[in-house]
């Protein structure tokens, strides 16, 4: 679990994100929010679920950083909120929604599978920051219009990595499943954009092959770790 000044640095860094997936992703697109895209509102307050002191404590200050956050932006971007329709029932709605599935996930992780699931996941944990990290580049890249960018690359060394993490933590298969379900629907993001379905295809095939035969490589590091 975490201390409050971690949870909050976390928040900080994460929050930024979340204000432009749940408020400006896709702008051009479409003139009102999609309500999917508000869920992204809920992931700072469900931080608190992490929190090793006071929850309640926890989940006040996740709250306050992620109002504040979305007061300011709204008031900097105050003549675009009057033309996008912001519609803040639907905000509200989507943050009890992602509290409530996140608390439910993290009831069944913590009385089924492990109680201390930090201390067990973390690998993944670290797994799905790089992925979010290899994503913003993807992001700049295509705002840059960069072809053959370092992004792709990176999705690769995450196919290695999808395992090669696991094996440094205590659930080396949990772990790793719970990797190659992050890395197939973000991973296969990065690599899909801009390519026609048929190269995407063989890309993902590729970068599977890859993970599948670093996997036994893996499992042997894990049992040497185990063993010392």
């Amino acid at each position: 679990m975490m201390k409050i000044y971690t949870l909050l640095l976390l928040a900080i860094f994460i929050q930024p994100f979340c204000i432009y997936f749940a408020l400006y992703a896709k702008a051009k697109y479409s003139s009102e929010n999609k309500p999917i895209n508000q869920l992204a509102l809920g992931v700072t307050p469900s931080l608190a679920y992490l929190s090793a002191e006071d929850f309640w404590g926890a989940f006040v200050l996740m709250f306050m950083v992620t109002a504040v956050s979305l007061v300011l932006s709204l008031l900097l971007n105050f003549r675009y909120v009057m033309t996008r329709k912001i519609n803040t029932s639907a905000i509200l709605t989507s943050l009890v929604s992602f509290l409530l599935a996140f608390g439910f996930f993290y009831w069944l992780i913590s009385h089924f599978i492990v109680e201390n699931w930090y201390e067990t996941f973390w690998p993944s944990l670290y797994f799905l920051g790089l992925l979010c990290c290899v994503f913003v580049i993807k992001i700049i890249e295509n705002k840059r219009k960069i072809k053959d960018g370092l992004s792709n690359m990176l999705v690769l060394a995450l196919s290695v990595a999808a395992s090669v993490v696991s094996a440094f933590g205590d659930a080396f298969i949990l772990c790793t499943l719970i990797n190659v379900f992050l890395l197939i629907p973000i991973g296969g993001a990065i690599v899909s954009s801009g390519v026609d379905k048929t190269s995407a295809g063989g890309i993902a095939f590729f970068y599977g092959y890859v993970f599948i035969m670093t996997l036994p490589i893996s499992g042997l590091l894990y049992l040497a770790l185990s063993s010392i």
